[in-house]
């Protein structure tokens, strides 16, 4: 029974992972975005270096120019922080409070220096974005 239930399992893990929708986008520089519109919370902008992330989590909204990255995210490790310690809750109940959080942060990818400014609040990525006159407007990102 145990063998079956397992088999059954894998079978559909590698069925859900081959039918999955995911993208990359290739920003510059050697940085991408990975997203997938099935499941939104393995967004991550990696950095150049292979598998390093320069912003993970669920990014809402990006934009690039040959410079820098804009990025807004919804942090789901600061919003379910306090949840994690509670073993209790179901899996259900978790995403019913991330999906419900308004909480983000914000984040500026400079490509050509390969550093991060972040996370800000809204008011302080807007201000740091005049200060390094970046003009980018964020993008959301399409759920198909």
């Amino acid at each position: 029974m145990k063998l079956t239930f397992y088999s059954l399992l894998l079978l559909i893990i590698l069925v859900t992972n081959a039918c999955s929708e995911g993208s990359a986008v290739d920003l510059g520089n050697g940085y991408r975005f990975d997203y997938d519109p099935v499941i939104s919370s393995d967004d991550a902008i990696f950095g150049p270096d292979e598998n390093v992330y320069a912003v993970d989590g669920h990014v809402t909204a990006y934009n690039f120019d040959s410079v820098f990255i804009v990025v807004e995210q919804k942090p789901r490790h600061v919003i379910l922080k306090d949840v994690y310690l509670n073993s209790d809750i179901t899996y259900l109940k978790e995403e019913k409070i991330f999906d419900q959080s308004t909480l983000r942060h914000y984040w500026i990818v400079d490509k050509i220096k390969d550093s991060r400014y972040g996370p800000f609040t809204e008011e302080e990525y807007l201000q740091k974005r005049e200060e390094l006159g970046i003009s980018l407007e964020l993008k959301q990102v399409s759920v198909e």
